[in-house]
């Protein structure tokens, strides 16, 4: 039988590492994960957060054995012999609006008029749908024998009381903000956002808002990085453009370093074509550059490093590129300090 083989790309049929996956377990490692610090928000500011401890139900849901739908509530086991040949009555003995309470009790051979909603008491019932009875006047009469329980929601079969409805890490939708309001809460502890400090690089770039003049070009980078951070849950504070000089770059990161949690660089090379990145990031701090380019298309301008505990995410100046550099490093960075659980990552 001759040998199959090995799959394309892989010498010997060996697996390759994914270039992405091994810069991030480089990089991501070498600074804490969040939260930082927590705070509480109402429901109305909530969207987009991240939870920052687990959210445990307060309540039951449903906090009452409710109906499911229209019928009558009976005592189950007086359906038992029900059918066409022995026919069960009951006599109505009032009906149970939904927000009104329920009877302390279901007497025998008695029937109460039911909703979706009304709520149930405790005891071995049942509710009868409307099309399996016959009424005349304040009697109903069955013919099906109905088990216990049967087109009731037992409280908290939903969730129970005490239990995890929304783990830490979460970032919060309508689904888990509708979910906190159906447990009366208005507030939530999610993780404080980091500022995200945001540097474009290059002497030919100028404001998108100044008058373009031969040879330059708009700065695109930062504004569409900075509703990029915004969206993945930090707050973009924007440095603008730097020269290509190195002094000048290194003085605007020293300044801006103790007050962000973490920067984003597009672009940046000197005078004469030298990058210069990855000196700047060493000489902000330690550890300095973790990743200095990443096996992979276009990614020799993706740097990665840490000064002191703050992440430094420098991408290509090329605007697409820019945006997918962010895409592959920096939403994980950010969502770390967020404490933020984003999906299984695949290699």
């Amino acid at each position: 039988m001759p040998e199959r083989p090995p799959p394309s790309g892989s010498p010997g049929g060996a697996p390759q590492e994914d270039p992405v996956n091994t810069a991030l377990d480089t990089f991501l490692p070498a600074f804490p994960a969040g939260p930082q610090a927590m705070e509480r928000v109402t429901l109305d500011a909530a969207w987009g957060r991240v939870t920052a401890e687990d959210v445990t139900a307060a309540v039951d849901s449903p906090p009452y054995a409710r109906s499911i739908l229209e019928g009558y509530l009976v005592p189950a086991d007086e359906t038992a012999p029900a059918s066409e040949t022995h026919p069960v009555s009951f006599t109505v003995a009032g009906a149970i609006a939904p927000g009104q309470p329920a009877p302390k009790a279901v007497g025998p051979q008695t029937a109460w008029e039911v909703t979706t909603g009304s709520a149930i008491p405790e005891g071995t019932l049942a509710v009868l749908r409307q099309w399996d009875v016959q009424r005349m006047d304040r009697t109903v009469t069955t013919t099906r024998p109905s088990q216990e329980g049967a087109n009731i929601e037992a409280q908290g079969c939903d969730v129970m009381r005490g239990t995890v409805v929304i783990p830490r890490g979460t970032r919060l939708g309508p689904d888990e903000i509708g979910l906190l309001a159906s447990q009366g809460l208005d507030t939530v502890p999610v993780s404080t956002q980091p500022i995200v400090g945001i540097f474009g690089s290059g002497n030919e770039v100028i404001p998108h808002t100044a008058r373009l003049t031969p040879g330059a070009i708009w700065d695109c980078n930062t504004p569409a990085l900075s509703a990029f951070v915004r969206q993945e849950g930090g707050i973009p504070k924007v440095y603008g453009v730097i020269r290509d000089d190195f002094d000048t770059f290194l003085r605007a990161l020293k300044a801006a370093l103790p007050h962000c949690g973490m920067i984003v660089i597009a672009g940046g090379t000197a005078v004469g074509g030298k990058d210069f990145i990855a000196d700047l990031v060493s000489a902000l701090g330690s550890p300095g550059v973790l990743v200095n380019g990443v096996p992979m298309r276009s990614g020799k301008p993706l740097i990665m490093g840490v000064a002191d505990t703050v992440p430094i995410v420098c991408v290509a100046g090329h605007p697409p590129e820019a945006l997918r550099g962010f895409r592959l490093f920096g939403i994980p960075a950010l969502a770390r300090l967020l404490g933020r659980t984003l999906p299984a990552r695949t290699a």
